[in-house]
């Protein structure tokens, strides 16, 4: 599949394949929380990728398989020297790497960044997700009865 597999920077002419790829995950998974992507035109996702891609702060990576998308990853400014990762994969491409790569991809990305600091949060029920993190170095920060902070320096 790698050879077949495109991970990539988001630009503004993805917002429609984004929210084609947002909509079908978001019914995949219990650990996706997308209420709103059903409200969302391609106009407005259009603009958000647009500022995403002008930030030297945030960032949206997207995996593409046979000119779809089936993962993203996101990072996105909390402070000024800390972002938040966020990550999903589409679930039929779950444990086949994916998520390393866009994970690789955006660690990658954001040692050229101003960012010190990604932090993330995932659920405590997720342990594919918690090992992912770790094998890249996260560590955890907080615990919550449902979720875990982690983090990592950069």
């Amino acid at each position: 599949m790698s050879d077949q597999l495109t991970i990539r920077e988001a630009i503004p002419d993805d917002s429609e394949m984004l929210i084609d790829f947002l909509n079908r995950v978001s019914d995949q998974s219990d650990f996706i929380e997308h209420d709103s992507i059903k409200s969302l035109s391609v106009e407005q996702e259009r603009e958000s990728l647009d500022e995403i891609y002008e930030s030297e702060f945030d960032e949206l990576m997207i995996a593409i398989f046979e000119n779809q998308i089936i993962g993203f990853s996101r990072l996105e400014k909390i402070d000024k020297t800390s972002s938040e990762f966020g990550i999903v994969v589409d679930k039929d491409f779950w444990h086949q790497g994916i998520g390393s790569y866009l994970t690789e991809e955006m660690l990658e990305w954001s040692k050229s960044a101003p960012i010190k600091k990604v932090t993330l949060e995932v659920y405590k029920n997720n342990p594919a997700a918690i090992q992912l993190y770790k094998k890249y170095g996260f560590t955890t920060r907080s615990r919550s009865k449902k979720t875990q902070i982690m983090e990592k320096m950069v």
